[in-house]
């Protein structure tokens, strides 16, 4: 174990890097693509609001206050779930976990990006013990300081995605969230705050939330349609300009980035978790909390990456799966898969990788497809020639305007278990080990066993949140069409078109299904 200061200056670290990146493109006159990406509604500089948020922004406290309650509620789930009673409705752990919880957190993703990552109990467990504190600013870590390999690092957020597959089929395999056994819902909350003290004692910084979080590939890429722009550079001159990096570096006001961003290259709202470190570091006070329109970090980020555009496809290709898998159609597969291969139980690891991977590969067939017919064969501009062909320049794209529609469609999934049984935490706070306590007199009272909505209000529900995601995906491909896509072919408008149709076919297919599925949770 080693202990370093974290005032150390990392080369990898310092926004030299991006600073270059910003002045190569201002060199080579594109300003203008900055517009779009530069939110105007700085949440820091608004009357009266803005300077209570401002203030409790610069105080060192104000993390460990958003992340308490949930590290509250989290621990407690552990608990309740160790030696609680087994029923899942009268266990605090499985009520507030799977009937509210993960329908919170997806709609937190939807319409404020990573807000979940600023009060996360996860990540914050395992800061406080690399920090050894709460929230005062030391000024030495504890931990073996490893920096992400850098072959890794090529990959992005795709250890991710593998850790999201690997735990979702854990949960359908055991049936963590049916909700069955409390117990399983207690130890796989126990495997992830353990996965993320041992990886942040290990690796420097926020390192286990940028690449290994199981939740970091569905934030960041449904994230892109919340409004919440991130903490950004006011002035990026003064960024560039400036001589310490403070917000990279750290200061004695605060801790460098622990997601290793730089707010003067910015342009999207991927990878700021809204920790504010960089607000308290900055000596300017040049860093704001922006906010956008819906679909702006969608649309018109700077800077696509391909291993989003993987992830995309990949998260939309496991939503379906959980659509099929409560289909009578998919039960009678599984069943056959599993005598044949002499597996004990559903799912069958084969048809649920293979489903997953045949929606996969049938969306980045279409786009494949797209970009056959209606790529420039000659004459293309000299600027884009190189891309004309090139596969990843419509995939990239193509698959960012799928995410509105993915994202809806995780969101719809949690809603019947929300509608149908979230009044049971209602009781559940009074009694949350199931033992016959009644604390704050709710756990009798008749709206515990009460449903929000019937099951024709679920599948209404569903229908119409997937139609709005739908619109989303529709308006935010034929954006993204028409200003990327039509440098590189003679027909932009049936290019638009043509690719804003297929998401819309898409959105009625999983429409559909949510009315098949008769709002099975």
């Amino acid at each position: 174990m080693a202990i370093r200061s974290v005032e150390q200056p990392e080369a990898a670290t310092l926004g030299s890097s991006p600073a270059r990146r910003l002045a190569t493109a201002r060199r080579e006159g594109v300003e203008a693509h900055f517009g779009p990406t530069d939110p105007a509604v700085d949440l820091l500089r608004l009357p009266l609001v803005g300077q209570l948020l401002d203030r409790a922004v610069h105080s060192r406290r104000f993390q460990f206050a958003a992340i308490l309650p949930n590290q509250i509620i989290f621990w407690l789930v552990i608990v309740t779930a160790l030696i609680g009673v087994a029923h899942p409705n009268h266990n605090f752990a499985t009520v507030i976990t799977w009937f509210v919880w993960f329908c919170v957190v997806f709609l937190l993703m939807v319409g404020v990006g990573r807000g979940w990552c600023l009060m996360c109990p996860f990540g914050g467990a395992g800061e406080w013990v690399q920090r050894l504190s709460f929230w005062r600013r030391r000024p030495s870590s504890i931990g073996l300081h490893r920096r992400w390999p850098r072959r890794l690092a090529r990959y992005g957020m795709l250890p991710s995605l593998a850790v999201f597959l690997a735990l979702t089929w854990v949960e359908e395999f055991l049936n963590i969230a049916g909700p069955g056994k409390p117990i399983l819902t207690g130890l796989l909350v126990s495997f992830i705050i353990l996965l993320a003290v041992s990886m942040l004692f290990v690796f420097e910084r926020r390192t286990f939330c940028r690449y290994l979080c199981p939740l970091t590939c569905l934030i960041g890429s449904v994230g892109s349609t919340g409004m919440v722009a991130g903490l950004r550079t006011r002035d990026r001159d003064v960024c560039l300009s400036c001589a310490t990096k403070d917000c990279m570096r750290g200061s004695e006001r605060g801790y460098p980035c622990p997601w290793y961003e730089w707010p003067g290259s910015a342009t999207s709202n991927l990878l700021c978790g809204l920790c504010t470190e960089c607000v308290k570091n900055c000596p300017k006070d040049n860093v704001g909390l922006f906010v956008q329109k819906p679909l702006t970090s969608v649309i018109a980020p700077l800077r696509r990456r391909a291993d989003v555009a993987l992830i995309v496809v990949v998260l939309f290709g496991l939503a379906i799966f959980q659509q099929v898998n409560a289909l009578d159609v998919y039960g009678n597969l599984d069943d056959a898969l599993n005598k044949l291969l002499s597996f004990p139980s559903y799912p069958d690891p084969v048809d649920y990788l293979g489903i997953v991977a045949v929606i996969a590969a049938l969306t980045t067939g279409w786009i494949w497809l797209v970009r056959s017919a209606f790529a420039r064969r000659s004459g293309a501009p000299a600027a884009g020639a190189p891309a004309v062909r090139r596969f990843g320049a419509w995939f990239v794209p193509l698959s960012y305007g799928l995410i509105p529609l993915m994202a809806v469609d995780y969101l719809a999934r949690q809603l019947p278990k929300f509608w149908l049984d979230a009044p049971k935490l209602i009781g559940a706070v009074s009694d949350p080990f199931g033992y016959g306590w009644n604390l704050f007199g709710t756990a009798h009272l008749p709206i515990v066993n009460a449903q929000i909505l019937g099951t024709g209000g679920v599948i209404v529900t569903q229908v119409a949140v997937v139609a709005l995601g739908t619109l989303g995906a529709v308006y935010a491909t034929l954006r993204i069409a028409r200003r990327d896509l039509g440098p590189l072919t003679d027909h932009p408008r049936a290019l638009a078109v043509v690719a804003a149709a297929a998401w819309g076919i898409g959105g009625v297919a999983v429409a559909a299904l949510y009315v098949a599925m008769g709002a099975a949770t």
